[in-house]
């Protein structure tokens, strides 16, 4: 046995640094997808409204 091997540790690193989120209750899943829904059905007026949300020349739009 290797004096000084590194020693493995139980805590898992993100390899992109971000966080992971908590768990939500059922009550707060329920709230989060009424509120994702409301987002989706906002944007998909706004797009029918607006047009395509881009700002690259070939495809026009915002």
């Amino acid at each position: 046995m290797k004096v000084d091997a590194p020693q493995k540790t139980a805590v898992k690193e993100h390899l992109t640094g971000v966080t992971p989120r908590p768990a939500l209750t059922p009550e707060e899943r329920i709230e989060q997808r009424k509120r994702d829904k409301e987002f989706m059905r906002a944007m998909n007026e706004f797009v029918a409204k607006a047009g395509l949300l881009s700002d690259d020349p070939f495809f026009g739009g915002i």
